[in-house]
C-alpha cells in the first residue's frame, strides 16, 4: 500500500480502507458486473431467439443497465436485476421478477409465461454471470484497480 495517509490509531487506518473498499465495490466492481451481465444477457437471452407473440422493450428492459442495482453491506456488493415485467404486455406477472422468469424458465419462481413456446425454458444469463465471476479474475482486477484510483498499491 503506498497511500499517502498516516495513522497513529488503527481504527482509523480501518475504517479508511473499509470506506474505500465499499467505494470501489459500488463504482469499478459494480460496473464490470453490470458488463458480464448485459454480456450473457445478450448471449444468453436476447440472440437465443426471436420473439414473434411480443415485441421486446427498447429500453427498461433486461438489458437496461439502470435495472442492474447494486448495494454494500459490510463491504459485500449484492447485485440484482430489478427488471419489472412489462405492464403493456398484459401478463398476469406484476413487479420485479423478470429476469428471476427468464433465468430460472417457467413456474420455478412462482413466475409463469403467458404462452406456451420455446422462450419458457430457462436462458441462465444470471447462473452465467455468476460462473463468469467466480472463475475469471475480471471482478478482482475491477477490485485492484479501484483500490489502485484510490492510492493503494497492491502486489
Amino acid at each position: 500500500m503506498s497511500r499517502k495517509d498516516t495513522y497513529d490509531d488503527i481504527d482509523a487506518l480501518v475504517n479508511d480502507l473499509k470506506s474505500d473498499i465499499e467505494d470501489t465495490l459500488m463504482d469499478e466492481v459494480l460496473e464490470e458486473v453490470k458488463d458480464i451481465e448485459l454480456k450473457h444477457v445478450e448471449e444468453d437471452v436476447l440472440s437465443v431467439y426471436a420473439p414473434s407473440i411480443y415485441k421486446r422493450r427498447s429500453n427498461n428492459g433486461i438489458d437496461d443497465e439502470s435495472n442492474i442495482v447494486g448495494k454494500v453491506d459490510n463491504m459485500e456488493l449484492e447485485v440484482d436485476n430489478v427488471t419489472e415485467f412489462n405492464e403493456d404486455y398484459g401478463s398476469s406477472n406484476h413487479g420485479i421478477g423478470l429476469s428471476d422468469l427468464i433465468n430460472d424458465g417457467d413456474s420455478l419462481n412462482g413466475f409463469f409465461y403467458d404462452y406456451p413456446g420455446e422462450f419458457n425454458q430457462p436462458r441462465p444469463f444470471i447462473d452465467n454471470t455468476i460462473e463468469e465471476i467466480e472463475t475469471s479474475n475480471s471482478v478482482d482486477n475491477a477490485l485492484e484497480k479501484g483500490l489502485h484510483k484510490r492510492g493503494y498499491d497492491i502486489e
